[in-house]
């Protein structure tokens, strides 16, 4: 599709080192909102080096930092809590999330698979994408023929790409 140059110009841009990236951020932020649900309002740090299986040491210190940028409230040895700020930052990844996993899920993709596979996106996936993944979901559940032909052409690429003869009979 894109020429050579162009995707070497998208690689460096996609790679390009960020001081202070979010990722890290959004999943921790992720990870103590899952938590809180999960127990009613009450996080500590060591539960959230557990899910993340990581050292509390290193929690200590995305702590602190997400604390410092007003995410969460946090003292050492006490519960955590999201700020206003953390919190729009948490829905607007499960927003994310839920566009790709819902997408991958009309497309044909097992529910467990499709939550694993938007947990692995929703970090890299820019507004603008989103959007348009979401468009493209409402398209197909929308339009339940369209749907129907764009999993069944799927099948026929799989089956080409096995170096199987694909039929003609989907348009």
């Amino acid at each position: 599709m894109g020429s050579s140059a162009v995707r070497v110009r998208a690689l460096k841009e996609a790679h390009r080192r960020v001081k202070g990236s979010p990722r890290l951020a959004e999943e921790y932020l992720e990870a103590i909102y899952e938590i809180l649900v999960e127990r009613g309002g009450r996080v500590r740090p060591v539960d959230v080096a557990r899910a993340l299986n990581v050292a509390p040491s290193t929690v200590k210190k995305v702590l602190t930092r997400l604390a410092e940028k007003g995410y969460i409230r946090y003292q050492p040895y006490r519960v955590l809590e999201l700020t206003d700020e953390g919190m729009a930052t948490v829905e607007g990844l499960k927003r994310r999330h839920d566009i790709v996993s819902r997408l991958l899920q009309t497309l044909g993709m097992g529910e467990l698979e499709a939550e694993v596979e938007a947990e692995r996106i929703e970090h890299g996936l820019s507004d603008k994408s989103a959007e348009l993944l979401e468009l493209l979901g409402m398209a197909l559940e929308r339009d339940e023929s369209l749907g129907t032909r764009v999993r069944a052409l799927i099948s026929e690429l799989r089956a080409y790409e096995k170096h199987q003869e694909p039929s003609k009979n989907v348009r």
